[in-house]
């Protein structure tokens, strides 16, 4: 695969592509009907989900600075007790979602298999190559809030295909702090594939969470507590990236120096 260097314009556009297929396609063979998130993740495995993580992967590994945006394993594995918190957090919320009854198992491998294409397409455009598109040209913390920000603002376009735009702000609120610990762990561990399983866990939780509910006819909290749900993660991130840290992202950890040598 020939590489290009991945420039913001590039990236935009990528991301632009991106959401053509995860809501343009999804939309298109729904047949224009409006179907609530939680329904779509529940029923089948999604095409359009399939078709953006082929593109997304193939935007990334197209990338000419792979190492840079993440798609390594973590540099150092001692980095990985930073993925703890926001994993036994994930794994938290899972037992919550489940304390009242869990879907039928069929269902409940839809969801898995689901929850997992999203996390990876999400992670690849917005932690790796959005990301990394942004510190080419902005310090971290500019970058980090960008991409938060537009991670946010594309979740507000769910409510395109499900009609409730109240409950899509809501969501893209929470999408928009829930990127800031994201991409604070994808810097520290400078691997995207961590927080892929977070993600994954994350969304698992609260699409089954709500699926119990509404088998029960009661209303599932977390949905509604989605915002305050990820206060912690966003602080979290703020806190790995205090000034002591950031210095030290900006250079190549000793293993690699080893390595390149």
């Amino acid at each position: 695969m020939k590489r290009v260097r991945i420039t913001l314009p590039l990236a935009l556009v990528a991301l632009t592509v991106w959401l053509g297929l995860t809501l343009g396609v999804g939309r298109l063979l729904s047949g224009g009907r409006q179907l609530s998130l939680f329904d779509a993740v529940a029923a089948a495995i999604g095409p359009a989900w399939v078709l953006a993580v082929l593109f997304s992967v193939v935007v990334a590994l197209a990338s000419t600075e792979r190492r840079a945006a993440g798609l390594r394993a973590p540099e150092s594995w001692k980095s990985l007790w930073l993925v703890w918190p926001p994993l036994l957090y994930a794994l938290l919320m899972l037992l919550v979602a489940w304390a009242g009854g869990w879907p039928p198992s069929q269902v409940l491998l839809i969801v898995g298999c689901n929850t997992a294409l999203v996390a990876v397409s999400e992670e690849l455009m917005f932690r790796s190559v959005l990301l990394q598109s942004l510190l080419d040209r902005h310090a971290i913390w500019p970058a980090v809030l960008i991409s938060s920000l537009l991670f946010g603002v594309v979740h507000t376009l769910n409510g395109l295909a499900t009609g409730d735009f109240c409950s899509a702000l809501w969501q893209a609120v929470a999408a928009s702090l829930q990127g800031v610990g994201y991409a604070a762990i994808r810097l520290r561990t400078r691997s995207v594939w961590p927080m892929v399983v977070v993600h994954g866990l994350w969304d698992f939780a609260l699409v089954t969470s709500a699926l119990t509910a509404a088998k029960t006819g009661e209303g599932s909290v977390l949905p509604f507590a989605a915002v305050l749900a990820v206060l912690p993660l966003c602080l979290y991130g703020v806190f790995l990236l205090r000034g002591s840290q950031r210095a030290l992202l900006h250079t190549e950890p000793p293993d690699a120096q080893q390595r390149a040598s």
